[in-house]
């Protein structure tokens, strides 16, 4: 058995409405127009039922994941951009002039278009009339009700044209019984799932469902229902007849004054807009199917100007598709080059492609290119060759040519051009930019005969869409190798800065060993004993082997932690001896150590603990320059260990202290910083830590604070 469900899931695969003719050719130069006016573009395709609606359903779609549902077509219009909406306008176009070039029978477009906007604007009126707070939405629901009719003519042309012409003689509530009784689905119903498969709001889609309902149960409806009702009836009768009246007074209060007002102004701003556009108004006609005499001749030449403005897009879809797959130069040229032979079967055509760097632009050609040999090493100067016709191009931004009309002045050929036009072997060329974003990419430069000229009557869209294209290509090229090499750039930034902490972290304990080879020979002079040095030695030697191994890959930078008990004042007076042993020597400094008044015992990692406490003590050592104190102190609470390094050198630089920690702020010229303390601040908040620090003229404290 066919139900509604059952026919409405067959329309699910039709998906193509047709549209407007006049408004579509608008909606396509503003579109293509260099400087793309965005509210312009949406007062047009607001005056089209099926493109507003193909624009919402496109704009409300999963796959464009918009956090919110549009109603607007102006704000769906600025969201989407210029682009989405051309290529949606390219995409009906093809469905309607191709598939449906002679539908302008019993369900004339011209008349569909008429009656849903001039519900569209009553739907509004009123909505304001009755303060509704969203009249734009009833003005949608109003443009949109008998979108169902459109939907039934392209799924059931055969079976729907003679309810079409039963339902001139009769109400369009009789038309609803009969769609139901042969197709098993009425328009109201049609329209109403299109909507919802839209995943328009499903106030609109109700209002459309039951606009043809009775009056006793639409008037228990929610408002926007009710608003789409009595606009049927208004639309239907310029007079306001017994009926709208009626069901003005029982929805709304309004009275027969209130509904006249309704009216006015409606015909003037439809015949505004339709002059604007260029679309005629039909007379008499009440409904999106009355029959109306109209002049053949003039509806043929209208379609097939439209034809032939919309074939030179669609013949170029498919090289366009590929043009935009490409993935490198060379690709790019060799689909331009197609494109030109697809438009003016011709060959004698050259890419420019701009080098940012020198300002000059380079010539490129595919292998199968007729010039490739001449032309693979030609380069052009803009600035240089200011006053040739690429030249001029490129300044004013815009196709010149050097073909003249017969009433034109002949000028002497500018020296570069003629030498241009002897290397494509033509007898003129046409020389046009390549912009994206207002970013010059290029140039194309194409070879044509006179003749080959003359037939293409300068219809330049398809040759400039096809320039747009190219320079949208070199545009992601450009950015794809600028991320690509900023990339390079980073790994290598990276792996230096590893190198460096690798390197640094290496010099400490190299310094200490150096050192205390030089004590152990003084000692072993002397006959004294080395025991305790040899165990120092051999402590730095295994933590050198730990720091080694990180070169097995620069890209770790945190090994695992190894978490021992550790006697914290011994490992301080161990790691003080050594500074002591060598720099207390060599230099004149005071070290001094003060314990804990308690011992104390802490499980950490005894290596990064001991890289820490280095490379403080080592900090302070450099900011006393050989001569001066350094103090250590262990303090504790409940909580924290806290570990002081304090110094009397000149103190911390004001200009370094916001990012002390930070790789890269170093002195070293009696001053902290550097990669060490970024070093300390990374291990101390490993340790599950903190590395603070105080600082004046003549005294700096570092403190490490550790979890008890």
């Amino acid at each position: 058995m066919t139900t509604a469900h059952s026919v409405l899931s067959t329309l699910k695969i039709s998906g193509n409405l047709p549209s407007m003719p006049q408004v579509l050719v608008q909606l396509i130069d503003s579109c293509h127009e260099t400087d793309i006016n965005l509210r312009a573009i949406a007062h047009i395709v607001d005056k089209d039922a099926a493109i507003s609606a193909k624009l919402l359903q496109l704009v409300n779609s999963a796959f464009i994941g918009a956090r919110r549902t549009f109603t607007n077509v102006e704000q769906a219009v600025v969201y989407l951009g210029g682009n989405t909406v051309r290529n949606l306008a390219i995409s009906i176009s093809v469905q309607q002039v191709f598939r449906r070039v002679e539908s302008n029978g019993l369900l004339s477009i011209d008349r569909f278009w008429h009656h849903s906007y001039l519900n569209a604007l009553l739907a509004r009126n009123i909505a304001v009339a009755t303060s509704y707070p969203d009249p734009s939405e009833a003005y949608l629901a109003g443009l949109l009700h008998d979108i169902g009719k459109l939907l039934l003519w392209m799924a059931f042309p055969g079976k729907y044209a003679p309810l079409l012409l039963k339902g001139v003689r009769c109400n369009s509530g009789r038309l609803t019984f009969l769609e139901e009784e042969k197709l098993h689905v009425n328009h109201c119903s049609a329209g109403a799932w299109l909507c919802e498969q839209w995943r328009l709001p499903t106030l609109i889609a109700d209002a459309i469902r039951y606009h043809h309902h009775p009056l006793d149960e639409v008037e228990q409806a929610l408002p926007l229902t009710r608003i789409a009702y009595l606009t049927d009836l208004l639309s239907h009768s310029s007079t306001a007849g017994k009926d709208c009246l009626e069901a003005a007074d029982r929805f709304f209060n309004l009275s027969p004054t209130h509904v006249k007002a309704l009216y006015k102004g409606v015909d003037e701003e439809i015949a505004e807009f339709a002059e604007h556009l260029g679309i005629h108004i039909p007379h008499n006609a009440k409904t999106s199917h009355d029959k109306e005499p109209e002049s053949q001749e003039t509806h043929k030449e209208i379609s097939l100007g439209l034809i032939n403005r919309i074939r030179e897009i669609t013949q170029m879809s498919g090289l366009l598709d590929n043009l935009l797959r490409a993935e490198n130069t060379a690709q790019v040229v060799a689909a331009v080059e197609q494109g030109m032979k697809i438009l003016f079967n011709e060959e004698a055509c050259v890419v420019m492609v701009l080098n940012p760097q020198t300002g000059e632009l380079r010539c490129s050609t595919s292998p199968d290119n007729k010039l490739a040999r001449e032309m693979c090493d030609f380069t052009f100067a803009p600035t240089r060759y200011a006053d040739s016709l690429p030249g001029k191009a490129l300044q004013q931004q815009r196709l010149l040519h050097t073909f003249r009309q017969k009433s034109e002045e002949k000028h002497p050929v500018n020296l570069v051009d003629a030498q241009l036009l002897h290397l494509l072997g033509t007898e003129g060329m046409v020389a046009l930019p390549m912009i994206h974003q207002q970013e010059l990419l290029g140039l194309v430069l194409i070879g044509l005969t006179e003749k080959t000229f003359h037939n293409f009557n300068g219809q330049w869209t398809p040759l400039r869409l096809l320039a747009n294209h190219a320079a949208i290509c070199f545009s992601l090229e450009r950015m794809r190798t600028t991320q690509a090499e900023r990339i390079a750039a980073e790994r290598v930034e990276s792996a230096t800065l590893v190198a460096r902490k690798i390197a640094h972290e290496i010099n400490n304990p190299l310094a200490i060993l150096r050192n205390y080879l030089h004590i152990l020979g003084k000692k072993n002079e002397q006959g004294e004993a080395i025991n305790q040095e040899l165990a120092i030695l051999d402590n730095e030697l295994e933590r050198l082997g730990h720091i080694t191994l990180g070169l097995e890959d620069l890209a770790r930078e945190q090994d695992e932690l190894h978490l021992e008990q550790l006697d914290l004042h011994r490992l301080l007076e161990e790691t003080l001896h050594l500074f002591q042993a060598t720099s207390g020597k060599i230099h004149l400094i005071d070290f001094t150590f003060t314990p804990w008044t308690q011992p104390l015992y802490i499980r950490s990692d005894r290596g990064s603990l001991s890289q820490i406490l280095q490379n403080l003590l080592g900090n302070a050592v450099d900011a006393v320059a050989g001569h001066g104190a350094v103090a250590v102190r262990i303090t504790a609470n409940n909580d924290n260990i806290l570990i002081s390094v304090e110094d009397n050198g000149p103190g911390i630089d004001p200009a370094l202290t916001a990012t002390l920690f930070t790789i890269g702020a170093s002195t070293k010229d009696g001053r902290h910083g550097g990669l060490g303390l970024a070093i300390v601040h990374n291990l101390a908040t490993r340790l599950g830590g903190s590395i603070s620090f105080q600082t004046r003229p003549g005294q700096t404290i570092f403190t490490l604070t550790l979890p008890a």
